[in-house]
């Protein structure tokens, strides 16, 4: 930043004495020809002049005091009414001369002289080119204070914009500490400190409520969680085999409910999965379809599992099998007919027979919702974020009828990207 507000502080007086020094150069170029032209219409009228004295008296012309009048680099010519030439004196090496003439009648209408008075202009230009190295002088010495003052200018912006940064940096990487930036007297980024001093405490203040809360009710339901259990391990103690058998189903459920909870807190909080393993995906699979059947058919339809080259993938199970019940329960809840989850190497495609999405629905569908009380629209956006967490994806792959893709790594190596 400092570069450019140099450089352009630069460009703009370089522009502008450019600018400037075109005009002055033409005035100055122009006022040295008018005064060698002004002393050379001095010299032809003093010559005139004294030519039309002689003339006037009746006395041949005196030419002797042409000396006197011309001055150091200066020509003369004189010519007769008949054509004679009576004085022709041209200074030698001639470049580029500058001629001023002027007819003097004789009296008795006998015709007039013509005199001539030339000079060579090679002085006057070298004069104009020390004048234009004076004016370059002028110009380099004005780029540089320029450029002095633009280096102080944009040292004392650069710096409070390059402490806002850092400032900004430390919000981004989760240090939300309000140190107060010193006031720079630049009202636009005085205000900026402000704006960010103040998000960055309210944010810290909204993500320490949020992990209380997240830590109460972690503790809160798993202070129910153990309650359950403690019942269902009452109720496996009763002689009637099927109680016991259902209750055993419970327990396992409620353990299964406590470690989908511990995983949900480390993704949360590491933003990725300590216990990621190899397994078979068909048969995760199949194991919540298991699952899911009942309340397919509670709602009179119906899940099946199909497969394709089942492959073995990299993960955490808890997390996949939470992901696989979003999707599922998408299905149940706003789809129709029958449920299909395909498997096919490391990917899970689910697909329903209802109407889908609208084509302005796809973008939006894995957003939040803008209402943090909504009671819909939440499962999809969480799918997502879990199988991020796995380094996997969910996406749409068909609208209609909906079709929902789950992608699982492969053991090994991740791929390049």
């Amino acid at each position: 930043m400092r570069r450019r507000l140099v450089v352009s502080t630069i460009a703009i007086v370089l522009v502008v004495l450019t600018a400037l020094a075109v005009p002055v150069g033409i005035i100055i170029h122009r006022a040295g020809e008018d005064e060698l032209r002004g002393r050379l219409d001095s010299q032809v009228t003093a010559l005139g002049a004294q030519l039309s004295a002689d003339l006037g008296a009746g006395r041949e012309p005196d030419l002797a005091f042409v000396d006197t009048v011309l001055g150091v680099g200066d020509g003369v010519r004189v010519v007769a009414p008949g054509g004679e030439v009576l004085v022709d004196r041209r200074p030698p090496g001639l470049t580029d001369p500058l001629t001023v003439t002027r007819s003097v009648p004789v009296p008795d209408g006998g015709g007039s002289y013509l005199i001539e008075v030339v000079t060579d202009t090679e002085p006057l230009s070298e004069r104009f080119r020390d004048q234009l190295a004076t004016l370059a002088l002028i110009t380099v010495g004005g780029l540089l204070a320029a450029a002095a003052l633009a280096a102080v200018q944009a040292r004392q912006l650069a710096r409070p914009l390059e402490r806002l940064a850092t400032s900004a940096g430390r919000i981004g990487d989760g240090d939300f500490s309000t140190s107060s930036l010193p006031t720079t007297g630049i009202s636009e980024i005085d205000r900026i400190s402000g704006a960010l001093r103040t998000s960055g405490t309210r944010v810290d203040q909204k993500l320490s409520a949020e992990r209380h809360f997240t830590a109460d009710a972690t503790h809160q339901l798993r202070t129910g969680l153990t309650g359950i259990a403690m019942r269902f391990e009452l109720l496996a103690r009763h002689d009637d085999p099927e109680v016991v058998a259902e209750a055993s189903i419970g327990l396992q459920q409620a353990d299964q409910l406590d470690e989908t909870i511990s995983q949900l807190l480390d993704a949360a909080r590491d933003g990725t999965s300590r216990e990621r393993t190899e397994f078979e995906l068909q048969t995760l699979v199949d194991v919540h379809v298991a699952e899911w059947t009942g309340r397919f058919a509670a709602a009179r339809r119906s899940i099946v599992s199909t497969s394709a080259k089942p492959a073995v993938v990299l993960g955490t199970k808890g997390l996949a099998g939470q992901v696989i019940d979003i999707i599922v329960h998408n299905a149940l809840v706003h789809g129709r007919g029958t449920v299909t989850v395909h498997v096919e190497g490391p990917t899970v495609v689910v697909t329903d027979e209802g109407g889908g999405l609208a084509d302005h629905q796809i973008e939006t569908v894995f957003a939040d919702p803008s209402d943090p009380s909504a009671a819909h629209g939440r499962g999809l956006p969480l799918a997502r974020r879990l199988a991020r967490v796995d380094g996997g994806s969910v996406e749409v792959v068909q609208p209609r009828p909906l079709a929902i893709r789950y992608r699982l790594n492969r053991p090994g190596p991740p791929p390049e990207p």
